[in-house]
């Protein structure tokens, strides 16, 4: 009865809060994905040439497994002046599946250059499964850089 108690304090709080009894309800950040989210995605940012022609482009390059696998989730960023693995950890939220920060590819809080760009837990994007089973990515911490690039859209796509 106890534990009733208090799930039934917290909703009450949460509502006054002005959050949704689904918000209480996340599960933690883990290292991998639910099934459902399991795979490779793909995301190739082109952004026009330089000026002396040089195509740049930015391949984003996502791996989901499950959630008992140390180094389930794995961002890599690799193109035009980039070269980046990022170690994340992602969390249902709804239908949704954020993606989070958790380190660098060498296991550190900073990048290549002694920079702390992202925080532990930050989330870096989120991914959502919309119309058409097309994905629809809304960024966060994480922004691709370039002209015209939506703060939403159909950007990742599962890889085959």
């Amino acid at each position: 009865m106890r534990t009733t108690t208090i799930l039934a304090r917290l909703t009450a709080l949460a509502l006054l809060a002005g959050l949704s009894a689904p918000a209480l309800a996340q599960e933690p950040a883990q290292e991998g994905a639910p099934k459902d989210w399991q795979g490779r995605y793909h995301y190739e940012l082109v952004s026009g040439r330089t000026a002396g022609g040089t195509g740049i482009v930015v391949n984003y390059d996502l791996v989901l497994l499950p959630p008992d696998v140390r180094d389930g989730c794995i961002l890599t960023l690799r193109g035009f002046q980039t070269d980046e693995k990022l170690r994340c950890r992602t969390r249902r939220e709804g239908h949704d599946l954020a993606v989070e920060f958790h380190g660098y590819g060498d296991g550190g809080m900073v990048n290549k250059y002694g920079v702390a760009v992202y925080t532990p837990g930050q989330p870096l994007f989120t991914l959502a499964k919309g119309a058409g089973g097309k994905l629809v990515t809304r960024w966060q911490g994480l922004k691709p850089d370039g002209e015209g690039v939506a703060e939403s859209g159909a950007f990742f796509a599962r890889a085959k």
